[in-house]
């Protein structure tokens, strides 16, 4: 697996050019989002790492008024996975709950302690 910077430096190109861009991360029993709006998308992904997550792949939102439209992509270490691009495609049925997660407020990173 590549560094976690390398994973965030992804996200951020994709969101160059889209309206949303989010790393999903695997735990066990949930999965957690890294979004490119964030403040601190490296020390959220750190975290949830340390935390026993796995960054699986991108999901990419584009909004055309008030429609949005998803795709995913594995990351490079998941792109020949089936099991990879079930999880992300099964995550795009989400995609109204994952939107409106990207606009909650989360945690202040970096922590003190």
């Amino acid at each position: 697996m590549r560094k976690t910077s390398e994973l965030v430096d992804e996200m951020r190109a994709e969101a160059k050019n889209a309206w949303l861009v989010a790393i999903a991360v695997g735990f066990e029993t949930e999965t957690k989002f890294v979004f490119s709006s964030r403040k601190y998308p490296l020390e959220e992904l750190d975290q949830m790492v340390r935390n026993g997550g796995s960054p699986i792949g991108l999901l990419r939102f584009e909004k055309e008024k008030s429609f949005v439209q998803g795709s995913y992509r594995p990351f490079l270490e998941y792109e020949n996975e089936e099991w990879a691009k079930k999880y992300l495609s099964g995550l795009l049925d989400k995609t109204a709950e994952i939107v409106e997660l990207s606009q909650q407020q989360t945690h202040s990173f970096p922590k003190a302690y």
